[in-house]
């Protein structure tokens, strides 16, 4: 059986100009996350990290903890998945 978590229907969506490198903005690509234009969250944006998850912005010092605190687990995350499990061990 395959353990790797199932694609939900949740939408998460990041500002072009959140996250602040290169290998942030690629590895929330690489986890299928959805590129957007500006998001309108300009204060959170130039001081810290965000996620819009399902309309709402979820703000956090990383991304694999803004996933974590996200109101249900975000299923369809394979690289925050395994970076929290390794957290936890």
């Amino acid at each position: 059986m395959d353990p790797s978590p199932q694609p939900t229907s949740r939408t998460i969506r990041f500002c072009v100009n959140n996250p602040p490198t290169l290998t942030e903005r690629n590895d929330l690509i690489a986890r299928g996350f959805v590129c957007r234009d500006c998001l309108g969250n300009c204060s959170a944006c130039f001081e810290g990290r965000f996620l819009e998850i399902d309309s709402e912005f979820i703000e956090g010092g990383t991304y694999d903890e803004i996933l974590q605190n996200a109101s249900t687990p975000i299923e369809n995350d394979r690289g925050a998945h395994e970076s929290l499990k390794k957290k936890d061990e």
